[in-house]
């Protein structure tokens, strides 16, 4: 009877232990497609059709205001004063 009292304590503990689910993949860093558009940083942000790129898109001048939320899929594309692409990121 001793033997049974101790293992079901055991038991429990590693029951407790077992994961309930699996966890939801992670998005990828490049969700957006950002990683093959590097080559364009420097250029005329009008020189290229971003829109055929990404399922969401925002092209973003100096000082604008933009929203903090963060979408994976969305590709952001910082440009200067004069329209040239500064960096182009996914988020």
């Amino acid at each position: 009877m001793r033997p049974f009292i101790l293992a079901l304590p055991a038991a429990a503990l590693l029951a407790a232990c077992n994961p309930e689910s699996e966890s939801p993949a992670m998005p990828t860093e490049d969700a957006c497609g950002a990683a093959a558009l590097q080559h364009l940083v420097g250029q005329d942000h009008t020189s290229h059709d971003f829109a055929k790129e990404a399922k969401a898109l925002r092209i973003i001048p100096p000082n604008s205001a933009v929203t903090m939320d963060h979408r994976p899929d969305r590709l952001n594309v910082d440009i200067d004063d004069q329209g040239t692409v500064t960096r182009i990121w996914c988020g």
